[in-house]
This record gives C-alpha cells, structure tokens and sequence, in this order.
C-alpha cells in the first residue's frame, strides 16, 4: 500500500512537472518460486508445503514429548496454580519506560522518553493497552503444553535477581518466575535494560526442568503485540503516521503486511528468523532472538490487534537442565542510524522503498547538517540550498535553452503559418533554425535529471523519524501537512510569479488557462505533503525563479549590447 501511494503520488508530481515544463517553454512544432513463501495457519498445522519443516519438528517435539513426559495417573488430581497477588513494575532507562505486569510477565506499557521530540509518542503501537487485550507484548506460550503455562498466569517477582535504579522505585533489572504446582518445571522470564544501545531491552526466556530422570519437550512461543487505530484508515491524501503494519525479516527477505490488509493468518517459515514485529511509519516494537527463530507468524486478533509471533526450534531439556531464548528488545523510534548500531539488519524497518540508494545518503547529509545547526529546518534550507548549487549547471542549460527558444519563438510562429499544410517541411525548417540559433528541441531534459533527486528526497522525509514533532518557525511537526497552509500558498504565488517570468505565448486560450490551473492544482495537492518537504520544494522554487531572473538579466544585457553595436 505505501509503494502504490508513493508511485501514485510521484506519477502526479511528474505529471504536473513535465506538463509545467511544457507550459512554461514554448512548443517548438510537431517533430517527426521464492525462499521463505507465505503459507497460511491451516497449512502449517497440517503440513502443507510452505510449513513442511516446522509441522514435521512440532510432530516430533509432540511425539518425543510423550514419551519423555508420561500422562498422569487416574488418581492424579488436577492441580490449581498458587494464586499470585497480581502487581505491576517499571522498567525505565534514560531512553525508554516500560510497565511490567506479572500476570503473564508482560509489557502493558511502553513509553519513549527522550529526546523531548518523541516522549510519549508512538501512537497506539507503543502506549498503554487496553485493560482486556486479547494480547500484550512479550507474551510467551509453549506449543505441545507440556510446559503447561497460561498467557495471563502469575509470575512472582525474584527480588534478589532484580536490581533497581537509583530512584529505588523503577528497576533496571526484573527477574519473574512462574512455578509449575507439581513442581515439575519453572519458567523465568527476565527483562533488562541494555546499557549500550538506546532503546533495547534485554530479554531472556529461561526454562528450568525440574524433574529428576525425564526430559522436558516443548516448542516456545514469543508474540508482539501492536494495536491498530480504527478510526484512521488510509487514503492517498492521508499522511499521517500511525499505520499498524507486521514485519519478519528472515535471512533472504523482508515480509511487511499492512494490518488493515491482513485478513487470514499467515507462516513464514524460512530460516532463520532475524527479527519480526510491528511498526507504524516511525514507531518500531520488536524482537530479535539472538540465536534466530524457525518462524514468524502474522495474525489479526480481536479489537484492533495485532500478533507477530516467533516460533523456536523444539527444545528437549534433560533432567535439572536449562533450556535459554535471548533476545534484544528493540522499543523506539525508527532511527536509522540507531538501528543501524543495533545490528542484526534491523535498520531495514526504515522503508525507502525503490530510492533507498538515494534517501540514505540524502538522509546522512541532513543528520549532518543538523548536527551543527540544532534545528531540522534549517538543516532542510542548507540541504536544499547544497542540492540546488550541485544541480546548478542542469538547472542552467534548461533556462539558457528555454530562454533562447522563447527568443526564436516568432521565427516559428512563421514557419507554422508558411507550412501549415506541409508538415514535413514544416519540421525540417524547425530543425534548421534550431540549430541556427543553438538551441535544443529537449531543452527541457536537464531538469528532468533532477526529477530522481527530488523522488529521494520526498520519500526520505515522508519516512524520517527526525522530522517527526520538529519545531521550526510556527510548526510543530515537520513530518505533517502546514496546519495553516501557509508555505503551500506562498509556493503557488511563486509559480505564478515565475509563470508571468517565461510565459511565452500569451495568445493561446489554452496555454492560457493552463498557466492559471497549474498553481492551482500544485498548490492543492502541497496541501496534505509534510510541512518539511513544502519547505524544500518552496525554497527549491525560489531559487529557480532567482536562477531564472540572472538569466533573462543576461539576455537583456546581451541584447542591448548587440543593440548599441
């Protein structure tokens, strides 16, 4: 969906651009199978082609683990899991804030709290849950239910493997355990924060066989949960941030599904797994098994919900062994350059689409810039002005050619009326005083080499997490359309500013009316882009029109020199 958007909306502007460029110069006359596919739930649990694998390893754990764990007596009564006061925790860094509850040792919470720019943002996917979820973040199941442990049952807190910060209030460290009632196994699940990189938790699943002479067979399970928003649904004149999409990045593909499109359960089962869960356009939750898991599941849950789901290789644990799943956590904003330190390719969740080769850099560069000015408007004004003074030399040969066409132009006004029912003389004799006056029927191509440079530079704003909430002058968000419409009027003024600069043919009713549409219409659709790429393209604007004044300065000059000669 985002990729058909960005072409639909890149077809638009060059559309509007190749028909300005035509308006504005005059017309010089008519010249003569995949690894890792996608299979659905069912097929995985009946082994379809696509799952083949995973089934075949869960029939084996299940038959192992029958035999490793025998079914119960008649006379063993079911046992009722101790109840555990239920209680909540907060786990918190400098970057990052995340509620813990114990029924279940989930996340209920998670808040971004620095930089200002994004504290306590992120939209559904990483505030407060609703109370009743189906799901929460971090949940962990167990396949064959040998180790028999409920989503929501209580965790109890381990003090003396827990450590708390320095406010004696929020840990940075949390250890809860769940104790089978027969004493056959213990499940610890222990979060902490990863001292050096921003972002991450530490995340470790530890599985304990308690049994004295009988091996332990399972296959764990570890969801993310992200919530969708119902009440914003997109359209192609929607930019906002917030759209719920699943992502699992295995080792030859990235799979990206958005949520309001997901409508069955979906497997994907190449190996390994690097990293999956779920992101808005600046938001990322998810996680990444450090030893790579065998699949990733997609599935839309009741009220809004979504499950990306990890499945492991079937663990086999022998008599008082352990059984260990590590993971990093990562909970923020989609920073690339933060991701990139992260590693593990987690960086990709930063989609540029087809233009990645030309959003990075451009991105670097405005990252540079802001490093030393402390603003991203401004750092969008000294990338603009570095983009306009490289492609000066195009931008330069388009005008010179536009001008000089605009000079000749009576000289084909003749032609036309002389050849009007001979039109191969009629280009010949075009063709002639073009190259007398040297002057170039594509004059307009140079411009068009810039058209790429501008494609990179819209997606790399619409899909950078910096200019999300970035103050400049009266905006509050640079990522989000003018609140007050302001820079997209002042642009289309300069159009027309421009258009009344190298108008040629005034007397055609149609050009005519096409110069007055076309600031219009440009105008109308800047209205919903981010405020920060209107800000390029006005700038943008304002230099091609000065560029475009030197230039008819020159002719001027050139002429009255020619004049007085």
């Amino acid at each position: 969906m985002e990729q058909k958007r960005f072409i639909l909306a890149m077809s638009l502007i060059t559309v509007v651009f190749i028909v300005w460029q035509a308006v504005m110069g005059p017309d010089p006359g008519e010249l003569a199978p995949e690894d890792g596919e996608a299979v659905t739930a069912q097929e995985a649990e009946t082994g379809g082609e696509g799952a083949q694998t995973a089934s075949t390893e869960g029939t084996e754990a299940e038959s192992e683990s029958a035999q490793a764990m025998p079914a119960a007596e008649p006379d063993d009564a079911p046992v009722e899991a101790p109840v555990v006061e239920e209680r909540s925790d907060v786990l918190a860094s400098d970057m990052v804030r995340i509620t813990l509850n114990n029924q279940g040792a989930v996340a209920t919470d998670i808040q971004v709290t620095s930089p200002d720019q994004y504290a306590g943002e992120g939209g559904d996917l990483l505030r407060s849950f609703e109370e009743n979820a189906p799901a929460y973040p971090f949940t962990t199941r167990f396949r064959a239910e040998n180790v028999q442990v409920a989503p929501d049952a209580g965790y109890e807190l381990i003090e003396d493997l827990s450590e708390l910060n320095a406010d004696g209030e929020t840990f940075n460290k949390i250890t809860y355990r769940y104790t089978d009632p027969r004493g056959r196994f213990s499940v610890d699940k222990i979060y902490a924060i990863n001292g050096e990189k921003p972002y991450v938790v530490d995340f470790d699943v530890v599985v304990h066989n308690r049994l004295k002479d009988v091996r332990l067979v399972d296959t764990l399970l570890v969801d993310v949960i992200g919530k969708d928003d119902p009440n914003r649904k997109s359209n192609f004149l929607d930019f906002r941030p917030d759209q719920l999409e699943a992502v699992c990045r295995n080792s030859d593909d990235m799979e990206r599904t958005l949520f309001e499109q997901l409508e069955e359960t979906t497997t994907f089962s190449q190996y390994p797994v690097i990293w999956a869960g779920a992101d808005t356009r600046y938001f990322l939750m998810a996680a990444i098994p450090e030893s790579g898991a065998k699949s990733c599941v997609f599935e839309r849950l009741d009220g809004d919900y979504l499950r990306t789901n990890l499945a492991y290789e079937g663990f086999s644990i022998a008599p008082n062994e352990r059984y260990t799943e590590s993971h990093l956590l990562y909970l923020g904003p989609k920073d690339f350059g933060v991701l990139k330190d992260v590693g593990y390719r987690i960086e990709e969740a930063v989609d540029y689409g087809l233009l990645t080769v030309l959003a990075r850099p451009l991105r670097a560069l405005l990252v540079f810039f802001f490093g030393f000015t402390g603003n991203w408007g401004i750092a969008i004004i000294l990338l603009t002005l570095l983009i306009k003074l490289l492609s000066w030399p195009l931008t330069q040969k388009a005008y010179v050619s536009a001008e000089r066409m605009k000079q000749i132009q009576p000289i084909i006004k003749e032609i036309r009326e002389k050849y009007e029912n001979d039109q191969q003389r009629m280009t010949e004799e075009t063709m002639k005083v073009f190259k007398e006056h040297n002057v170039s029927p594509l004059g307009c191509l140079p411009m068009l080499l810039q058209m790429p440079i501008l494609y990179g530079l819209f997606v790399m704003i619409y899909n950078s997490v910096e200019l999300y909430q970035a103050d400049f002058l009266w905006y509050t968000d640079l990522s989000a359309p003018d609140p007050i419409f302001l820079l997209p009027i002042i642009m289309g003024a300069v159009m027309v500013v421009q258009q009344r600069l190298t108008m040629v043919d005034q007397s055609n009713p149609q050009m005519a009316m096409m110069m007055k549409i076309m600031p219009i219409m440009f105008t109308a659709f800047m209205l919903f882009l981010p405020a920060g790429l209107v800000l390029y393209y006005l700038l943008n604007l304002v230099l091609g029109l000065l560029q475009q004044y030197m230039i008819k300065r020159q002719f001027a000059a050139t002429d009255e020199g020619a004049t007085t000669t």
